[in-house]
């Protein structure tokens, strides 16, 4: 299993448990797992796979190279077209490309947009995940917050939709929380989950932030 499709798998399982709990005596070991990523609370979101059926009502097909890879085009397009083609992916190692011969100045980096989380203070924060557009716009998300201190932990759900479901590209919200540490000591945070696009699935490899409870 290559590193990519790794970081989807533990990001993934991450996601499902509503972001794993963060051991307090091992906060560099979190902070180095792969599928945490911390840089100033930003992280990846990265593409998981094309929904065909899903597609197909917004006016696309996913059709597959003679490669194994996988790509859309608009629907009508002409077999063997790749004119307004999306990066190609591909199913087995998780990896994407630009789609050789397409006509588009979209310019991939190996993911569909970014993720970030902030903790202002002792009980409130924000995230976000912002799509780059080369894989379709938001309809839903499943996301959330996982906290810990030394002393509690518990999660954010927040499950919902971008401001206008099939156009936005970005979503972000304000949280709070009741999460109780010892003053001095840190509070820490990892977001993520799982956001809809109108042509697949996009995960987040888990922001994470933290303060000193005061």
């Amino acid at each position: 299993m290559n590193g990519r499709k790794s970081l989807a798998v533990a990001a993934i399982a991450a996601a499902a448990l509503w972001i794993l709990p963060i051991d307090s005596a091992s906060a560099g070991a979190v902070a180095s797992d792969p599928a945490v990523e911390k840089g100033n609370g930003q992280a990846g979101l990265y593409f998981a796979g094309f929904n065909v059926e899903r597609a197909a009502l917004y006016g696309y097909d996913v059709r597959t190279d003679d490669e194994g890879w996988q790509y859309a085009v608009p629907t009508g397009t002409p077999p063997g077209s790749l004119e307004g083609a999306t990066p190609r992916f591909n199913p087995g190692s998780g990896e994407m490309e630009a789609a050789p011969g397409a006509t588009t100045d979209n310019k991939v980096n190996g993911d569909c947009g970014s993720a970030e989380l902030t903790l202002y203070d002792n009980t409130t924060g924000y995230t976000a995940y912002h799509l780059n557009g080369l894989l379709g716009p938001a309809i839903s998300h499943s996301w959330g917050v996982s906290l810990e201190s030394s002393i509690d932990m518990g999660n954010v759900p927040l499950n919902g939709f971008p401001p206008i479901p099939g156009l936005s590209l970005d979503w972000g919200t304000d949280f709070s929380h009741s999460i109780q540490a010892v003053q001095k000591t840190m509070l820490r945070g990892i977001a993520g989950g799982t956001v809809e696009t109108v042509l697949g699935s996009c995960f987040a490899g888990n922001p994470f932030d933290e303060i000193v409870y005061s």
